[in-house]
């Protein structure tokens, strides 16, 4: 007969516990909304609109990802869509959170069979509520809202869910009496949903390779034969070889350096910055206040080697990754080796060459489980001898826990809509451009004209040529809305004079020439805007609408066509399109348009 110790139930128990947890922590979750990326990779993106839930529109869905290489994402997309019948956030927001639980109870896992591996205690109850423990502080870290409440950053959450059961499966095979062919085609199956879901999840068999050697050998000959010495010597060979292929004008490196393009750093500056971004990245995990998260951080760029900012964090860092070096070398601590080692391991893709923000708080939702490995380690090796620190070591732990259900419950409402998200960001960024001139766009369509222009204002004040002249350009959106014509126009014209590739000039102004009947003229600015960004949907809708007007449905139904396959929510489009087909006969499509531009909130098709 089993003990209660052995048994299955004290796990039971924890994962329920764990659940319940994220539930306190993030309560009121399907209250939030789409932000910035979610419109094309879910709102705008029609491969994911299933009406019907079928395997070719699942098919459909991962060849039609919005990116590529995350096709897996993009299925799990299409499911919340056709369950929750369209737009609505909260569907998708309930599937993150699902999500979420179910990687921190994988982390559970991971970390119990880690330490059960130590020798003397196996499954304790002591190394049960250990691991417990550390998975609950790592659900409610604050710094997760991001990858929680973010839709997008789902393929975050699945990478990482996928990459800690390939380990904890690869492991369970590796002790198993039976069936280990069974667990290694898990782990396998985890390691392609992972690199399927998004590309940080690649790292994976680097961490496969730390397990089989740090956790797997805690108490045995770490290099066993010539396979171990060219195993262990495999990272450093793909480091050399990575290395060779980004200084050699070839695919990768074009590929690298050509996402540098559009960013407001160079690959050096990104690199020098880096150290000091991961070092602010743990302080927010060992001092989670709610008020230090955000979308968005004013991070001062580091742009010399020499400097205090660079070389005083990259020092923390080394020291860090040396210090994890050491313990993974001596056979009575490479369990804390390998939790050590595995944050700087997890944050090489996204800190290191890759074009990515400087800053983006849900690169930490894969390498802080680490940190809980170190938590749920100290935990559970307390000695009996020492158990005057055994208690407030779980005390701590257990106040840091309750602590991180408060800091995110928080910090949930600040992802509440657009305007409170960026509202948040400008007091963390009061530098950013981008984010005072998005908040602005935002206050102009809620109707808050005065706060639009007094945000835009901002944005130029900071950099008005910020993406070749975005804010410049908007200023005479503002007050366009505020009916100030001719000094929208004079805004418009100066804009197409200092920022000649800035479609939003021409197709503004031939807005502008359009409501005036100026056809002739509308036309040629929305054909200079199709000229410079072809994917530009507005423009197509633009200049169809000034061949309709003209008469010229003939001219006008491709450029409709063209507006929504290239954007779904172009709801003018699809009202002359209703029109268009209704007048050929086409009832059935036309029906499909109507309905398309009612629900985008055209009106008066909702009548008919």
């Amino acid at each position: 007969m089993k003990t209660a110790e052995s048994s299955l139930l004290p796990r039971a128990i924890v994962a329920a516990l764990l659940i319940t947890v994220i539930f306190a922590a993030y309560h009121g979750i399907e209250a939030n909304s789409f932000h910035f990326d979610d419109w094309h990779n879910i709102l705008l993106n029609t491969a994911i609109h299933l009406d019907d839930l079928t395997l070719n529109g699942l098919l459909d869905a991962a060849r039609g990802a919005s990116l590529p290489h995350r096709p897996v994402a993009s299925i799990t997309f299409a499911i919340d869509w056709w369950r929750g019948g369209g737009e609505r956030a909260a569907h998708f927001l309930v599937t993150n959170l699902v999500l979420h639980g179910a990687t921190g109870v994988a982390v559970f896992a991971f970390l119990l069979q880690s330490l059960s591996l130590t020798g003397s205690d196996k499954a304790s109850l002591r190394t049960v509520a250990a691991a417990g423990l550390a998975a609950a502080w790592w659900l409610v870290q604050p710094i997760h809202v991001q990858a929680v409440s973010y839709v997008v950053q789902r393929m975050t959450e699945l990478a990482a869910l996928f990459s800690v059961l390939c380990i904890w499966a690869y492991a369970r095979g590796r002790t198993a009496e039976r069936g280990r062919m069974a667990w290694w085609a898990l782990s396998l199956l985890c390691l392609i949903l992972g690199a399927l879901s998004k590309q940080n999840a690649w790292i994976t068999p680097a961490l496969l390779l730390m397990a089989e050697f740090l956790v797997l050998r805690q108490h045995s000959d770490l290099v066993r034969n010539r396979l171990d010495r060219w195993l262990l010597a495999l990272p450093a060979i793909l480091g050399v070889l990575g290395l060779a292929a980004l200084f050699i004008d070839g695919p990768f490196s074009q590929w690298i350096l050509r996402g540098y393009e559009w960013r407001d750093f160079t690959l050096a500056e990104r690199l020098l910055t880096q150290p000091k971004v991961v070092l602010f990245h743990v302080s927010q995990l060992l001092w989670p206040l709610p008020d230090r998260f955000s979308l968005e951080h004013d991070i001062e760029i580091v742009r010399s080697a020499t400097a205090l900012q660079f070389w005083l964090p990259m020092s923390a860092v080394l020291a860090w990754t040396l210090g994890g070096i050491w313990l993974a070398l001596h056979r009575k601590t490479r369990l804390a080796g390998f939790f050590v080692l595995w944050v700087p391991v997890t944050l090489l893709i996204e800190s290191t060459f890759v074009p990515l923000e400087l800053v983006f708080e849900h690169r930490m939702y894969l390498p802080s489980v680490g940190v809980a490995g170190l938590i749920a380690l100290g935990l559970a090796r307390t000695p009996g001898r020492t158990a005057k620190l055994s208690a407030p070591a779980w005390a701590a732990v257990a106040l840091a826990t309750a602590f991180g259900i408060w800091s995110t419950q928080q910090r949930l409402p600040q992802w509440h809509t657009e305007i409170s998200l960026l509202e948040n960001s400008t007091r963390h960024a009061p530098g950013s451009v981008r984010i005072w001139n998005q908040l602005g766009l935002e206050y102009l369509e809620h109707g808050n004209l005065e706060l639009a222009r007094r945000a835009i204002d901002r944005a130029n004040q900071i950099e008005p040529r910020w993406g070749d002249g975005y804010p410049f350009v908007n200023r005479g959106v503002v007050l366009e809305a505020m009916g100030q014509r001719d000094k929208a126009l004079a805004i418009y014209e100066e804009a197409i004079r200092l920022f000649p590739r800035q479609v939003l000039g021409y197709n503004n102004r031939g807005l502008i020439r359009l409501r005036a009947g100026e056809f002739e003229l509308a036309s040629r600015d929305f054909d200079r805007a199709i000229e410079i960004e072809p994917d530009y949907a507005p423009a197509w809708t633009n200049r169809g609408t000034t061949n309709f007007l003209r008469g010229r449905t003939e001219a006008a139904l491709p450029d409709f066509e063209t507006a929504v396959r290239l954007s779904p929510r172009e709801s003018i489009a699809w009202h002359y399109l209703a029109n268009i087909y209704a007048a050929r006969g086409r009832q059935a499509e036309a029906a499909a348009a109507r309905l398309r531009a009612c629900r985008l909130g055209v009106a008066k098709d909702c009548t008919q």
